[in-house]
């Protein structure tokens, strides 16, 4: 396995949905169902899917241990952590 696109493209690409996160009312965003890491991190997926398509999971950590894992479905189930 080895990279598919630029780190710098990946975060030029997401650059945008981060800056409608970062220090923002979560249940202001709209299509956000949730403000749970689950449904962040499933938002984000599909938020970031059309410009990367190459994206399959999302990892999200709320602090170290506590988080949550969320895949498209190809790859397996969305987890807990």
């Amino acid at each position: 396995m080895g990279w598919t696109i630029d780190f710098g493209d990946v975060k030029e690409i997401f650059n945008p949905i981060f800056k409608m996160l970062d220090h923002q009312p979560l249940h202001q965003i709209p299509d956000l169902i949730d403000c749970d890491p689950a449904s962040i991190a499933t938002w984000i997926l599909n938020k970031t899917r059309n410009s990367l398509p190459q994206l399959y999971r999302v990892d999200l950590f709320e602090t170290r241990g506590c988080g949550v894992i969320v895949s498209d479905g190809t790859k397996g189930p969305s987890l807990p952590l």
